[in-house]
């Protein structure tokens, strides 16, 4: 989160410096900006933004991926004469335990079509969640513990 801040910070300084605060110099003030926090992570002795950067950009990939997929999954369901839903409500035990992420990965899931989060344990090890397509209950456990929450929390930590 530090070197967002400082990235913008840098992009306000050289909008700032160049005397021109349009839209496309404060774009250019954050290239300006994430360049000088990549090459200087070692010597300001700061994590290194850019892989954070791109760990950002390859998880909303796979989740703009994932949403699309179980859009068409609920579409195809939705026009064609024959439901194939099996809902149910599953336990999935989370390895999230700060507030923000288990609010994310919450909300993440809520906002995956046929899927809703609908409480969190007491002890916080577990978080229980409605889908709508629950064929094999190990396979969707699996799906939202390897593939979301462990991207999720590697973004994160």
């Amino acid at each position: 989160m530090r070197g967002l801040l400082g990235n913008l910070l840098l992009a306000l300084v050289w909008a700032a410096w160049t005397g021109e605060m349009s839209a496309a110099n404060i774009a250019a003030g954050l290239v300006v900006g994430f360049v000088v926090l990549v090459a200087g992570h070692a010597t300001l002795g700061t994590a290194p933004y850019g892989l954070r950067a791109r760990r950002l950009v390859v998880f909303a990939f796979f989740f703009l991926r994932e949403l699309v997929a179980a859009n068409l999954k609920v579409a195809y369901d939705v026009i064609t004469p024959r439901h194939r839903m099996r809902p149910g409500v599953i336990a999935i035990p989370i390895d999230a335990d700060t507030d923000e992420e288990i609010t994310l990965l919450a909300n993440l899931i809520t906002l995956t079509p046929g899927t809703v989060s609908l409480d969190v344990a007491a002890d916080r090890s577990v978080l229980y969640v409605h889908a709508m397509y629950i064929d094999d209950p190990a396979a969707l456990r699996s799906q939202i513990k390897n593939r979301l929450e462990r991207r999720l929390l590697e973004l994160l930590r």
